[in-house]
């Protein structure tokens, strides 16, 4: 299969890992960076019929990489394929799963399921991902949070804390790698029309929007901004939490 040629835009050259791209957001963000010219490692677990769209589009630009990424296995194979196809530049943290119930009535497993897919395959994929950015004195690393992680989310105690616990990762990574060129940030959206926030209860959905000064975010504006921060515009943007919600009314 032959590649088709980047687009001239901000990410030419840039090879960009994206876990939990299977839809939603993630596969929102593996078109976007397609667009601006990136190479992809799009990590999936059930992805939709328009990621191999997305294949069959951009030829070997696009490279599919399947699995549990809380497994160190997996989160190693995505790493490595990545450097297959250059080199990791960027890494962006996106897979997340929900699994919702009022705290005193939650299942130990339901909380524990929470965390090892949304935190602990955050610490295994940045693992493996800034031992390569180290060695090439370059790296970004973006993180997707949530506004529950801010404010909280009734009936999300689990999704809301391993959200809130990237924050203090992505704080550490920014501190022991500044000095390898390596920057670290978190982008925290609010209620987005599609993947998790798509899929919430309509009473759920209803409260975020209560809170909202400009109801619902487009995935697709998230996922530019994603690109942004993967680009060479957002150097000196580190440390720190980049917040997409509109306002929120507190």
């Amino acid at each position: 299969m032959t590649a088709t040629p980047a687009s001239g835009g901000p990410l030419d050259g840039r090879v960009v890992a994206v876990t939990g791209a299977g839809r939603g957001l993630g596969l929102a963000t593996v078109r976007v960076l397609l667009e601006h010219g990136a190479r992809v490692v799009a990590h999936h677990r059930s992805p939709a019929p328009d990621l191999f769209q997305l294949v069959q589009a951009h030829g070997d630009r696009v490279h599919l990489a399947a699995g549990d990424v809380s497994d160190e296995d997996t989160a190693r194979a995505v790493i490595a394929a990545a450097e297959q196809l250059g080199g990791l530049d960027v890494l962006v943290h996106n897979a997340a799963i929900t699994r919702d119930e009022l705290l005193v009535r939650m299942p130990t497993e339901q909380w524990d399921e929470v965390i090892r897919v949304n935190l602990r395959s955050a610490f295994l994929i940045t693992k493996h991902a800034v031992r390569r950015m180290v060695r090439r004195r370059y790296g970004r690393l973006i993180y997707l949070s949530s506004l529950a992680a801010v404010i909280g989310s009734s009936g999300q105690s689990n999704y809301a804390a391993s959200k809130a616990a990237l924050h203090g990762l992505s704080q550490s990574v920014a501190q022991e790698y500044a000095r390898y060129n390596i920057r670290s940030v978190v982008l925290a959206p609010g209620l987005l029309d599609l993947g998790l926030g798509a899929a919430l209860p309509v009473e759920i959905q209803q409260r975020k929007l209560d809170h909202s000064l400009t109801g619902t975010i487009s995935g697709a504006s998230v996922a530019h901004t994603i690109a942004f921060l993967a680009g060479p515009h957002a150097d000196f943007i580190n440390a720190t939490t980049v917040h997409i919600n509109g306002g929120i009314a507190y």
